[in-house]
């Protein structure tokens, strides 16, 4: 009896002791759920803080138009970027130059942001603080009004005149202005002029670029430069050279004699320093990259002239395209060629020139019996830059390719 009754005690004393560690147990994990939600909480709390400071700080930040901003395609080059957008491919140098991230020009990646030279636009100026107005003064019974402080007074009335109506101002329009690069349009006849290149009978060598201030290697725009001056011991403070590149020997196309050398137009340098051996220089204009071992001539300014309308002078000239600017089998509108007539023959900045296509000839066993067809006009160009015995021109319009060889006749 006494047995039964001890086992029924600690049988109820064990399921009590059960049913307590499951009480318990349930409370515990409800407060760790309450805690992990607390938590959650706190953490949805912080992001969104931390998304409305990011929103305030973009809102706050500078924002760039759209027209100056590139984003980088597959295949993508400055040349091709300059060329689409500025209309001219020279001025890539620029676009290198104005967005410092690139190190080299030849490694841009799509996705990259190219940003355009130009004014800033869009960007909101501070608010002026207006000056609190002054109150106006009491005006007691009998006295006249007086005047606010700051404000003129008013004059006394005038006698009556006839008063003659003026036509309104003409309201001026307004039109869209290209993107401006150091105070100059994007496409100047002096850019196109420099970028052409030129034949010279002989080559000037004034002096070599030896080094840089900062060791680059690829030299553009405002990059201080030494030259070796050796060859030219009476170059001075303040003088301008001409950087130019050789790019080829040339010969005429029809006599195979020598004609000169074809130089490429890189940049201006005007000099700051002059030691014994060695002269130091700051790049002011730049039309394509600069390298060592570069050289200088003389420096001639671009004679800016609007294109006639007529050959100058009742001369008949004819001469040959004795070059093209970037050895292209096929040459059209805008291109750059270089014939064998200068200033020895009367060829003047502006002039313009017809492209004829010799005639074929007909076979001898044809009707024609051998008989050459009449030459045809292919195109027309105009005289960029004019040398004694050469000139660079620029290709007007052509209705065929034009080819080196082609003949030229003054209009």
């Amino acid at each position: 009896m006494v047995r039964d009754y001890g086992r029924k005690l600690y049988t109820i004393m064990a399921v009590s002791f059960i049913i307590t560690i499951l009480f318990s147990g349930a409370a515990m994990a409800q407060e760790a759920a309450k805690a992990g939600q607390q938590k959650e909480a706190q953490k949805d709390e912080m992001k969104g803080d931390q998304k409305s400071d990011q929103k305030s700080e973009i809102k706050g930040e500078l924002q760039i138009p759209e027209e100056r901003r590139y984003v980088v395609k597959e295949g993508d080059t400055l040349w091709d970027i300059s060329n689409n957008t500025l209309k001219d491919p020279f001025l890539w140098p620029r676009l290198w130059k104005d967005n410092k991230y690139i190190i080299n020009p030849d490694l841009i990646y799509p996705g990259n942001i190219i940003m355009f030279p130009g004014e800033d636009k869009g960007i909101p100026s501070a608010p002026t603080a207006e000056a609190p107005k002054a109150a106006a003064p009491e005006q007691r019974p009998g006295e006249a009004p007086q005047p606010v402080m700051g404000e003129a007074a008013a004059p006394p009335p005038a006698v009556e005149e006839e008063v003659i109506a003026e036509a309104p101002a003409a309201v001026e329009e307004t039109k869209e202005r290209p993107i401006a690069i150091g105070g100059v349009g994007v496409l100047t006849d002096e850019v196109l002029l420099f970028s052409s290149g030129l034949i010279v009978p002989k080559l000037e060598n004034k002096g070599v670029i030896i080094g840089s201030w900062d060791k680059k290697v690829l030299l553009g725009d405002n990059d201080i430069i030494y030259i070796d001056k050796r060859k030219n011991p009476s170059i001075a403070n303040g003088d301008k050279y001409t950087i130019y590149k050789v790019v080829r020997q040339v010969k005429h196309p029809a006599t195979e004699k020598k004609i000169g050398y074809l130089v490429k137009i890189l940049g201006v340098v005007q000099i700051t320093d002059v030691k014994k051996d060695v002269a130091t220089g700051t790049i002011i204009r730049s039309f394509d990259t600069m390298e060592y071992g570069d050289r200088l001539m003389p420096y001639k300014k671009a004679a800016i002239t609007g294109e006639s309308e007529k050959g100058g002078g009742n001369k008949k000239l004819k001469g040959y395209i004795v070059d093209v600017k970037d050895e292209k089998i096929q040459n059209a509108q805008l291109d750059i060629v270089y014939i064998d007539r200068g200033t020895k023959d009367g060829v003047m900045v502006g002039d313009r020139f017809v492209i004829v296509r010799p005639g074929l000839k007909t076979s001898k066993y044809a009707p024609g019996e051998g008989l050459r067809l009449p030459g045809q006009i292919v195109g027309e160009l105009s005289i960029l830059s004019v040398q004694e015995k050469t000139a660079t021109a620029k290709i007007l319009n052509s209705v065929r390719s034009v080819i080196k060889g082609d003949f030229v006749e003054s209009k």
